[in-house]
């Protein structure tokens, strides 16, 4: 499967979600329902725009680095160069999800700050219309991105294809990322901390007695074990790379 054809999945989920969300706000004003609603929508909204800005940071540093290491055409990075300055899915997926953490974050200041809940009923219905905006045309421009992979991918199946036929050897399978790596231990310290800091300061208002520290304290231990692990092999690693080079 592509990766449209995920985003796609997502955003059928997500378009209901945000109407749903929407209605629950009119007719079940401050309750519950809205409440958790418009959680579990702002969670899949965040994610999904989160994924194509990655999507897209990834597909442009693949092609760019096919490029130079492959000796691709340079056609692909006039293309590449002119996709990215064309498309506007870095710009729509950061405001998809800034409008709906907004959105969420003055649902709540009615309570704790006072502001008028006027503030969430506007910004909300702007949110879940900025969102389905967002999401028809971050849909067009993955489906243009699939398009210049994939024609980047029959470029290097011949390329490969035609070094087979003068016998000249493929270049070598890198090795798979370790386990124990330092962005592996880094995520793992870090991560966990962001749903407890969002139920404490968020959800109950900074009263910390309301949130329990674990799970968030063992993962974040394994973390820290994981990122000393990896500290300790990393001169390992930069001489066996330089024993190979």
């Amino acid at each position: 499967m592509r990766m449209w054809h995920y985003f796609l999945g997502g955003a059928l989920v997500l378009a209901p979600a945000l109407i749903g969300t929407l209605l629950f706000g009119l007719a079940f004003d401050g309750s519950k329902k809205h409440l958790w609603a418009g959680l579990l929508t702002a969670i899949l909204g965040v994610g999904l725009h989160t994924l194509v800005i990655l999507f897209m940071l990834v597909t442009g540093r693949v092609l760019r680095e096919a490029i130079r290491a492959r000796r691709l055409p340079e056609q692909f990075l006039v293309d590449l160069n002119d996709f990215f300055s064309r498309k506007r899915a870095y710009p729509l997926a950061g405001l998809g999800a800034a409008s709906i953490v907004a959105a969420g974050v003055l649902g709540y200041s009615s309570r704790g700050f006072g502001i008028s809940p006027v503030w969430h009923w506007v910004v909300g219905l702007g949110a879940v219309l900025l969102n389905l905006w967002a999401l028809q045309e971050e849909y067009k421009v993955l489906r243009e991105n699939q398009r210049l992979v994939d024609r980047a991918a029959a470029e290097l199946d011949a390329l490969d294809r035609a070094q087979e036929a003068a016998g000249i050897p493929l270049p070598p399978e890198p090795p798979p990322a370790p386990l124990l790596s330092l962005r592996n231990g880094l995520t793992l310290l870090i991560a966990p901390w962001l749903p407890y800091f969002y139920w404490t300061l968020v959800v109950w208002r900074g009263d910390f007695s309301h949130t329990s520290l674990h799970p968030w304290v063992e993962i974040s231990v394994v973390g820290l074990f994981v990122t000393v692990l990896a500290l300790k092999g990393e001169p390992t690693r930069g001489a066996e790379r330089s024993e190979a080079n």
